[in-house]
């Protein structure tokens, strides 16, 4: 059985599915800072069911929508039985159920190359993980978006209907569990749609075109099965439509290729695949992975997050122009080829041996020690009190942790639940950016909310450096730049 196991066709297959996985522990190694807000949510369904005002900030009668519903109720009860390591391990997971669905695509395009399947996969997985394998909802998202595709291919592939079944199945899962990406799998049955038509001269392979049809309807109409019926598909447009909003968060920002290391490898990458296709096999061409490749990049540009769907598909159209390509006579220099494939698989087993348990274990259940005495100084002080009674000021990004301690919060990272368009109330996003610009005065910003606390960082600079009689600092660490303030004149 070992003999077997390690013998060279084997370990090609050790090398390409855990080379990624190396890539993620390196470029991530805790919690995506969403997650406290997300525990905080499904804590809150768990217990006290869907909710449709906002139960987590201090604001009262603020409508709300819970995308990832679903999600977080899953991501909490991972989290509360097994803890943070466990999300961790479910997302590395995640992460191999993405490259197993691209091997399988990739191996239904290519007419099962193989080695060409399992090289598209490794390097997409890698790109992925340089920025997008993270403990979010967009894992599953993954999954479900690849799963359609794969369905999709193996109808064409058979010209069985019985795939197409599954279509509302996926369009359920995502709508329940991470709704904002359910728009990308209409985009996809949309191209695949395109493509059923028959012109040879356009390059339109031609395929029963009413199954798809009636997949399609399954999947809308199985997209109204959720809590918050229409609104759930429509949440989107009002949430990313607005320019203001989609600057202040970063992965909502237009791509730029001078970012950062990681933009400008994509964009190389991006030049490399154009490349690549541009001098292969021109008859190997199908609309539908070129309306991907350049659909979701158009998307991809636009936003950083939308990136992320492009990265997975962009390696498709070269599945296709190469397939007749046999990369084990490419990388044939005759002497020691085996051996090369022997030690690469040999040592990405050992080191994914010691790497995952070293990694996973050391994954901490809360965010960095500072914010966590910040909020342990604010537990000391209140003691006694009920913590949902307590009103605290916090920025964008730390107000996720403070309602996974039980705290009501001014601000957390879910932006679009307080803009006025989205909770029918009040635009309480602006509000805050203003405050930071210093367009609206801090002592009116204190008089309205009469906080009990404010826990602040010193890039609100206005607040950090707070000289008011009614407030005096109770925790302080200057090397993160943060401080907690109490308002003594109500307490």
């Amino acid at each position: 059985m070992l003999k077997k196991i390690w013998k060279i066709s084997s370990l090609k297959y050790i090398a390409a599915f855990l080379i990624p996985l190396l890539f993620v522990f390196f470029m991530n190694q805790a919690l995506d800072n969403d997650s406290w807000d997300v525990i905080a949510e499904g804590r809150e369904i768990v217990n006290n069911g869907i909710y449709y005002t906002d139960q987590l900030s201090m604001h009262e009668g603020l409508s709300v929508t819970v995308q990832n519903y679903g999600f977080s109720v899953l991501f909490y009860l991972i989290y509360s039985v097994m803890g943070a390591p466990a999300i961790y391990a479910v997302m590395l997971i995640l992460n191999f159920a993405v490259c197993f669905i691209i091997y399988k695509i990739c191996m239904l395009i290519s007419d099962k190359n193989t080695n060409l399947s399992l090289l598209i996969m490794m390097i997409t997985d890698i790109i992925l993980a340089l920025g997008f394998v993270v403990t979010r909802a967009q894992m599953i998202s993954y999954v479900i978006f690849l799963m359609l595709i794969w369905i999709l291919e193996l109808y064409i592939k058979t010209d069985k209907t019985k795939y197409l079944w599954f279509i509302p199945v996926l369009s359920l899962l995502q709508i329940n569990l991470h709704a904002s990406l359910w728009w990308m799998l209409v985009l996809v049955m949309l191209v695949y749609i395109i493509d059923s038509i028959k012109k040879p001269k356009l390059h339109l392979q031609g395929y029963r075109t009413k199954p798809l049809l009636i997949a399609s309807l399954g999947l809308f109409l199985s997209g109204l099965i959720n809590p918050y019926g229409i609104e759930m598909i429509t949440f989107i447009f009002k949430s990313y439509g607005d320019v203001r909003f989609q600057n202040l968060i970063v992965e909502l920002r237009s791509f730029s290729p001078f970012r950062d290391i990681f933009s400008a490898f994509l964009y190389i990458s991006i030049v490399l695949v154009l490349a690549f296709y541009i001098f292969g096999e021109k008859k190997n061409v199908r609309v539908r992975y070129l309306l991907m490749f350049f659909g979701f990049l158009a998307l991809g540009l636009n936003t950083v997050k939308g990136m992320s769907q492009f990265i997975l598909v962009m390696f498709f159209p070269l599945a296709l122009v190469y397939k007749n390509i046999k990369i084990e006579k490419v990388i044939d220099v005759k002497v020691g080829r085996d051996a090369v494939m022997f030690w690469i698989g040999a040592i990405a087993f050992v080191s994914f041996a010691i790497a995952c348990p070293i990694v996973v274990g050391q994954i901490d259940n809360h965010p960095d020690d500072v914010l966590v005495g910040a909020l342990d100084a604010i537990e000391a002080d209140a003691e006694g009190e009920d913590p949902k009674d307590i009103k605290i000021y916090t920025g964008y990004n730390d107000g996720g942790y403070v309602e996974y301690r039980g705290y009501k919060p001014y601000l957390d990272p879910r932006g679009e639940v307080f803009l006025k368009k989205n909770n029918k109330k009040e635009d309480i996003l602006y509000e805050w950016i203003d405050l930071k610009d210093g367009k609206i005065k801090v002592s009116d910003f204190l008089s309205k909310y009469n906080f009990d606390y404010l826990l602040v960082e010193d890039t609100d600079d206005s607040l950090y450096n707070l000289d008011e009689k009614d407030y005096k600092i109770i925790f302080e660490d200057e090397q993160r730049g943060m401080r907690v303030f109490k308002n003594i004149s109500y307490r």
